[in-house]
């Protein structure tokens, strides 16, 4: 049990009978969750539809839209529970500022950013919020799926002399995106989230697990060589 819990809560009124700073931590985490998976559906997924070669990759290319914005709704509800302000007051991560400009781009974003969110998400499974493991414990199988897609399609496009170039051009562009993912190196937020048992891993823990995947997704499936990168970041936002 971590230090600052006697129990864990199993519902709302447990989670603010804990007091403001478990809630507030709490909310941080859910509304950075709402925020970024309607993000993924409108600027990763929907854009994929287009852009899909056959129509098993269109049709796929919609599910994994549904279940983006399903993710997004599921954590809301979590929100509301909560009594939690508007997730939307801030703007979802910068990553989600890459364009999909091509079948290969959406591959890899699939690879790779949802590679990210599956990392953050193993933690969320071990949450002292109850509420929160369970949801993300049940959303597991379909961020994994989703990853499975990215990681089976990268490898036939990194073999593919017409694509290896862009898959890996794509591949370190969104690397050097996604590490900002996991939060300032010394984050203070993440040692609330630990010291509440919210997370397990620090920003740099994680970001280090993500690197290490994706090392072996470029190097060892594709072939390709690996970014330079480092597993701490000193930026600005927590």
């Amino acid at each position: 049990m971590p230090p600052a819990l006697t129990r864990e809560p199993s519902d709302a009124a447990e989670a603010h009978a804990l007091g403001d700073e478990y809630v507030t931590a709490l909310g941080k985490i859910i509304n950075s969750h709402v925020r970024n998976e309607a993000a993924g559906a409108a600027v990763f997924d929907e854009p994929s539809i287009s852009l899909a070669p056959t129509p098993r990759d269109k049709w796929l290319a919609c599910r994994m839209a549904m279940e983006e914005y399903g993710h997004h709704l599921k954590f809301n509800k979590l929100a509301d529970d909560l009594g939690l302000e508007n997730a939307h007051d801030r703007p979802p991560l910068s990553v989600f500022d890459y364009q999909v400009e091509s079948w290969t781009g959406y591959v890899m974003t699939k690879a790779i950013v949802d590679l990210a969110e599956v990392v953050l998400m193993e933690d969320l499974c071990e949450c002292s919020y109850l509420p929160l493991r369970r949801l993300c414990r049940s959303l597991m199988p379909e961020e994994r799926f989703h990853v499975g897609f990215g990681t089976a399609r990268a490898r036939r496009l990194g073999a593919d002399p017409g694509t290896r170039e862009e898959a890996r051009s794509s591949a370190h562009h969104l690397i050097a995106l996604t590490l900002p993912f996991f939060g300032r190196s010394g984050s203070r937020n993440n040692e609330i989230f630990r010291r509440w048992g919210i997370k397990r891993l620090t920003n740099d823990e994680a970001r280090a697990e993500f690197i290490r995947r994706t090392r072996a997704l470029l190097c060892d499936d594709l072939g390709l060589d690996y970014p330079e990168v480092a597993t701490r970041w000193p930026g600005t936002t927590s």
